[in-house]
């Protein structure tokens, strides 16, 4: 069995790896080789002179790199008594004792070159590292068309089957990837003990590098995905007529070196079913919705619970009021005035605030005096409350806002509706997050499971469901809902 597996050192030298590996310089290693691939080995890189570069000037051009680097990243304390030049000579003889690079000999002259296996693998590890978002619309339309053009003539385009087969490969391989990515991502999201390393990693990292490019439209009518079985159709009636096949076979005895006609149509029907795999699609699909779905509601409840929480507001109100009074200190002449809606002055002074009113009551034998709170406590009290209710979302509060913007009977997406207050932007984002609780409550309901609805009474009133698309506004971005009312509810029921 593992006679039969290609091992990887066959075709790249063993060694190749050290540079990589090394814990101090692994990074530095890497960027020299990028650096020196862009310089001399790169497609739009100016071609060498002779059969190769010089020692001297692959020398040159890794001492640059070298004083570049320590500007940016300082020196190595154990290379600081180390001459330039002799850094650079030590960094070029590593990469070649790694079997980077190679030195050829035309007559006595000695060029360094980049091996075509090891540059190809080279080039393989940096696609991997600048890789982006895919977008998978433009693999299923490629691999259409290729069949489409082995359909009609399959003798002239048989390397074109070849092609979409393994392309078909890569887009599964990518989905079932990309969700084992999402569900890395959402692990390192839970580590994120500030709010805004969160934020700066789930729409840096998150939303635009691990995404699909086209999630959102990936499971809409219109996405070129929903032709994958005009692809089945299109590769079973190429494999399967007689004509086509003759025509496939032919071209992979030639080009494949097969033997016989039996090892040929052997590989057909490998690629084949390659592409017949994307039968799997749905399932694949399905797991990777639901991954999303988890560290979407993920983040957004933690979101939820960082606008909700009151955190250090006890705090920030200490400094905001330090503030307010150093700055009325330094200007002791003049009066100043802040735009805050409250009365003006000498700020939140003591003799700024009304004091309650306190009705006179009948004593009674022994009376137990309740503790008066100060100005100060009882304007912190108003201030949290203040907060606490704007922040606080309940199905009345749910209902109440859904009045203000949809009549009896209509529907409208959580895109178009408008932030005018905190609580909005609460109620706003709470839609989101009913949304995706109510199609997880739909996939139980189907397997048999039943738990309680986050608000019970809300379902009699309007219904909510996933869009499956985003919206943003500049508060927010969420997965879009669409909230259709059912009945229009009495006055007395809106707290």
């Amino acid at each position: 069995m593992t006679e039969s597996i290609t091992n990887l050192f066959d075709r790249v030298p063993e060694r190749v790896f050290r540079p990589l590996g090394a814990v101090d310089h692994s990074r530095r290693n890497w960027l020299l080789l990028s650096h020196l691939y862009n310089d001399f080995f790169a497609p739009e890189a100016d071609p060498p002179d002779g059969e190769g570069w010089t020692q001297k000037r692959v020398t040159a051009s890794i001492e640059r790199f070298l004083q570049r680097w320590d500007d940016e990243h300082g020196a190595d304390p154990e290379e600081l008594a180390t001459p330039l030049n002799v850094r650079a000579h030590g960094a070029l003889k590593m990469l070649i004792e790694s079997e980077w690079l190679s030195i050829d000999r035309v007559g006595f002259t000695q060029f360094i070159i980049m091996r075509p296996t090891v540059q190809g693998l080279f080039e393989l590890l940096k696609s991997f590292a600048e890789q982006g978002p895919e977008f998978i619309g433009g693999r299923v339309q490629s691999i259409r068309n290729n069949l489409m053009q082995v359909q009609a003539d399959p003798g002239a385009n048989a390397a074109v089957f070849q092609l979409a087969a393994k392309e078909c490969s890569s887009l599964l391989r990518m989905l079932n990837t990309t969700r084992m990515r999402v569900r890395e991502a959402s692990d390192l999201l839970r580590q994120q003990n500030t709010t805004h390393i969160f934020l700066e990693r789930f729409f840096g990292e998150y939303i635009s590098s691990l995404y699909i490019g086209d999630y959102s439209d990936l499971f809409s009518k219109n996405h070129p995905l929903t032709s994958r079985w005009e692809i089945i159709d299109l590769v079973s009636q190429i494999s399967e007529e007689t004509e086509s096949r003759a025509k496939l076979r032919g071209w992979y005895r030639k080009n494949l070196r097969c033997r016989n006609d039996e090892e040929a149509d052997s590989l057909i029907d490998a690629d084949t079913a390659r592409v017949l795999a994307l039968r799997e699609v749905d399932r694949l699909l399905t797991r990777l919705k639901d991954a999303v779905t988890r560290a979407n509601d993920q983040a957004l409840g933690y979101l939820e619970y960082k606008v909700r929480s009151q955190g250090n507001f006890d705090l920030w109100i200490d400094q905001t009021l330090d503030a307010l009074v150093r700055a009325a200190d330094s200007r002791k002449d003049e009066d100043l005035r802040i735009a805050i809606g409250w009365s003006q002055g000498r700020l939140l002074s003591e003799e700024a605030l009304k004091l309650p009113t306190v009705k006179p009551r009948k004593r009674k034998g022994a009376v137990i005096q309740k503790r008066q709170l100060s100005p100060e406590a009882q304007a912190r009290r108003l201030v949290r409350q203040i907060m606490k209710g704007n922040r606080e979302v309940s199905e009345a509060k749910i209902l109440a806002y859904v009045d203000r913007h949809l009549p009896n009977g209509g529907e409208v997406e959580s895109g178009s509706l408008v932030v005018e207050s905190i609580n909005d932007l609460c109620v706003l984002a709470a839609f989101s997050r009913l949304g995706l609780v109510a199609e997880r409550a739909l996939r139980n309901e189907q397997k048999g499971l039943v738990r309680d609805k986050l608000y019970r009474e809300l379902g009699k009133h309007i219904e909510i469901e996933l869009t499956g698309e985003r919206f943003e506004n500049k508060y927010l971005e969420a997965p879009s809902v669409k909230i259709r009312r059912i009945q229009i509810r009495g006055q007395g029921h809106v707290g």
